[in-house]
């Protein structure tokens, strides 16, 4: 059941207008706020994030700095130890060197001594010879318990002299205790000439303590550096934490914890205290001494504060200008509703005056309708009776009564079109089209067929179905266009060649007609540009005929007369007369030369017998320019009134199926999809509107080749049936080089869009009897080096031979009258290979057809 649409009154369109602004001012103000408000906070997190990452790296990047230089001043206090540990062997190496040779071991024992009073080194003398120990013999035993060794005392010094003798002289060796993290040093030195090695050990030193002093040494004035951070360290073994409020302070873990729980630092002592590890960037953990150095900064809180400050200070002000605009659109509204109320009161005035005129104006329609040159009648569809008016009557030589009822109309209508006409009207009945629009013969009273154009349309009248229908007399026209078709043969199988040149340099030719067969061309030759219009000129008469066509033009003449030479295609010279007029663009430009040539060679026998004859030939051809003329301008309004139907028709069905998309999704559509909705049926539209301009150029001499990307052009293309595809799960792959040519962009994509469109035709007459994956393959590559090729390949069912045999036939189709004209692959046909200089054809492959495209890289 149809819901009946609500009737609006005057009254109801006043409350309209003076509230929905209001309520559409509140609704877009609070989604203004809403949409500010997240943009607003957004832009405060993410810059809250960038503060944090910023903070982060600066902390890491200056503790990393600090903890290098706590290393190095640790490490730094064993290399003045060793180089003191070096002189003092020296120092000893050299005094036995020196002095009187055979000096006694005793005496070398009694010089260490000595030395070992006055620095702070242990001294080693051992012989080689026998591994003895001489001197220092508890300092190597010492070493086993460094090197925590389970061998026997005397076996171990024996090994532990051989190691020291192995690794050779001027050696330094660490001795380090793992365990107890302390470390001794020694330097090993061979006697010359001798088996004596002596040697020194440093005293023991502790890495753990060195590694503390360097940090409390330094802590409290490298904090100094930094304007927003300093350093505080924490030693868990010893539970004191120094310089914790940056003042060189040492004071006990827990009293921190205890008496300050409000400082975030807190949670990392908390964590140490309870044996909880955990990793930061603001901390570096000495795991081996249970040393923890962290960095504390004060730029962050102030920086998020400003942030924070920034971002409500914004809100505020957006807040406020939403709230001004409002009330400015508010109180706008409100003026603008009483300035509309005053005008329905005015407007409701008028209309009780104009209600008055109804009758009048009605009354004049009528007669309107009688004193116009169309035929009126009426059918009751229900009792079949049909209603003449005095002109239909008139029209054919009826008298009234002649004519009762549909069966008796439909026996008057020529044999030959009663079926069309039939199914038309059945057609309309059955709602299938809009109106009722038909060309055909009907016999009039003395027994002869004339054409006439009937439209009509049916309707309900109080529940009483009617149909309405209005004639026109077309008999003369069919009778001209018959008569320009004898024209046409007359000049295909005669002597006159017709011809339609461009107004450019060459004259390029754009049509010739078959005749030129008499002079040995042929006219495929001309229009596929193999021969140019000069070439078939004589070379002596080329400057003399642009010279004269020039200047009339100049001139503003409306024709263009001439006698000159040509050469058949023997070489044969001979003399033609040529009568042109001139086409004009809408601008009032000279596009065209519209005319024929015509052979006198033999009027050319004698000057009295030329002039004679050439007299003769002005005044019959005349006429001719005006038959020419007129056909020309029917050839081409059909040509390209055809051609729009056929791209029409396929954006009209998409744009049909969106409609019904809409419908059927409302109130489950969400704005997104909505939007994609509308996108695609604006695409379908402008792609419309384009083809009326691409068609209109194509007529017009002044289309212009450019440089495009021939991939890109068909992915451009190809997202006008991109909707009709996706609905019939068609794939479509576009792959291949990006190839560049200077050709007819627009014109390439509409035979690429029209080839794409019958393959999804077909798809979805093979998906009635099959269930199949649809799939159409696109591919680009440049072959034999200067040659485009477009492959176009789909699985959508073969064509039939003779189907393939006639396809690009201009007014050929397979399809219903509804769904194409056949014009569609003609005009692909004549696109490719006369505008844009390339080849088109189409084979069967597997199950489906591949059609291929070869264009020249460049067309000039």
């Amino acid at each position: 059941m149809i819901k009946k649409r609500k009737f609006y009154t005057l009254s109801d369109i006043r409350k309209h207008i003076v509230f929905t602004p209001l309520i559409f001012v509140f609704l877009i103000s609070f989604i203004a706020i809403l949409v500010i408000t997240f943009v607003l906070e957004f832009e405060k997190k993410n810059n809250t994030f960038l503060y944090i990452q910023e903070d982060t790296y600066n902390k890491e990047t200056i503790l990393n700095e600090y903890i290098s230089d706590i290393k190095y001043n640790a490490s730094s206090s064993f290399d003045n130890e060793e180089i003191l540990l070096n002189e003092a062997v020296l120092s000893l190496y050299g005094y036995i060197h020196y002095s009187v040779q055979g000096i006694s071991k005793y005496t070398i024992i009694k010089k260490m001594m000595e030395v070992e009073k006055k620095t702070n080194f242990e001294f080693v003398l051992f012989s080689t010879e026998d591994d003895s120990v001489l001197y220092g013999k508890e300092i190597i035993d010492y070493l086993k318990v460094l090197t925590n060794s389970n061998i026997k005392m005397s076996s171990f010094r024996h090994h532990m002299l051989k190691n020291i003798s192995y690794i050779g002289t001027n050696n330094l060796i660490y001795w380090v205790d793992t365990e107890k993290r302390k470390i001794r040093l020694s330097y090993f030195k061979k006697l010359d000439n001798t088996q004596y090695y002596i040697g020194a050990f440093s005293k023991i030193d502790d890495l753990k303590e060195s590694t503390r002093n360097a940090i409390l040494n330094s802590i409290v004035q490298k904090s100094k550096y930094y304007k927003d951070a300093y350093f505080w360290f924490y030693d868990y073994n010893l539970g004191y934490v120094y310089n914790y409020y940056n003042k060189g302070q040492k004071i006990d873990a827990k009293f921190i914890l205890d008496q300050d729980r409000l400082n975030s630092s807190n949670e990392i002592l908390k964590k140490y205290i309870n044996n909880e590890t955990t990793s930061s960037s603001d901390i570096h953990n000495f795991s081996k001494y249970n040393f923890l150095i962290s960095i504390k900064s004060f730029s962050l809180p102030n920086k998020i504060a400003q942030l924070k400050y920034e971002y409500n200070s914004k809100l505020s002000i957006a807040i406020s200008i939403v709230i001004l605009i409002a009330i400015f659109l508010i109180v706008a509204s409100t003026l603008f509703s009483k300035f509309i109320n005053k005008i329905f009161h005015r407007y409701n005035k008028r209309l009780e005056t104009r209600n008055i005129m109804y009758k009048k104006w009605k009354e004049r329609y009528e007669l309107a309708i009688i004193a116009s040159n169309d035929g009126l009648w009426d059918i009751d569809l229900k009792t079949k009776h049909i209603y003449f008016s005095k002109k239909w009557l008139d029209m054919f030589g009826y008298e009234d009564g002649d004519i009762n009822n549909l069966d008796e109309w439909f026996d008057l209508i020529h044999y030959e079109d009663r079926q069309l006409v039939m199914d038309k009207f059945n057609k309309h009945l059955n709602g299938d089209s809009e109106n009722f629009v038909c060309e055909y013969r009907i016999k009039n009273k003395n027994n002869k067929f004339k054409w006439i154009l009937v439209r009509g349309k049916a309707f309900n009248d109080n529940n009483h179905k009617r149909m309405l229908m209005m004639s026109m007399d077309i008999e003369q026209r069919k009778k001209l266009i018959k008569e320009l078709k004898y024209v046409d043969l007359l000049v295909e199988y005669g002597r006159i060649v017709i011809f339609k040149w461009k107004n450019d340099e060459n004259l390029s030719v754009d049509y010739i007609s078959k005749s030129i067969s008499s002079y040995g061309y042929s006219a495929q030759e001309f229009q596929s540009k193999e021969v140019s219009y000069f070439d078939f000129v004589h070379e002596d008469d080329i400057k003399e005929l642009k010279e004269d066509l020039a200047k009339a033009v100049n001139n503003d003449e409306r024709s263009f007369t001439k006698v000159y030479r040509v050469k058949d295609k023997n070489g044969d010279v001979r003399w033609v007369f040529t009568r042109t007029i001139f086409l004009k663009d809408d601008f009032g430009n000279v596009a065209y030369f519209y005319g024929y040539i015509s052979d006198i060679t033999e009027m050319k026998l004698t000057e009295e017998e030329l002039k004679h004859k050439v007299d003769e030939e002005v005044e019959k051809n005349i006429e001719k320019d005006r038959i020419l003329v007129h056909q020309s301008k029917l050839a081409a309004m059909g040509e390209m009134l055809g051609n729009i139907a056929h791209q029409w028709r396929q954006p009209l069905n998409n744009i049909n199926l969106l409609t019904h998309f809409i419908r059927d999704s409302y109130g489950t559509l969400s704005k997104e999809e909505l939007d994609s909705v509308i996108k695609d049926t604006k695409l379908q539209i402008e792609y419309m509107s384009q083809t009326i301009d691409d068609f209109r150029n194509f007529y017009q001499p002044n289309k212009d080749k450019v440089k495009f990307n021939v991939k890109d052009s068909i992915l451009q293309c190809s997202k006008i049936v991109e909707t009709q595809f996706e609905k019939n799960n068609i794939e479509l792959n576009i792959t291949g080089e990006d190839v560049e040519t200077v050709n007819y962009m627009n014109e390439l994509q509409q035979v690429v869009l029209n080839i794409l469109n019958n393959a999804a035709d077909a798809a979805i007459i093979k998906k009635q009897i099959a269930d199949f994956d649809a799939k159409v393959d696109v591919e680009i590559f440049i072959d034999y080096g200067n040659k485009i090729k477009i492959v176009l390949e789909n699985n959508c069912g073969k064509i039939e031979d003779e189907v393939m045999d006639r396809m690009f036939e201009p007014y050929f189709t397979t399809k219903f009258e509804n769904q194409g004209t056949g014009i569609g692959l003609y005009m692909a046909k004549t696109i490719i290979e006369k505008n844009m200089g390339g080849k088109i054809f189409a084979k069967n492959k597997n199950d489906g057809v591949i059609f291929v495209i070869i264009l020249p890289l460049s067309y000039y």
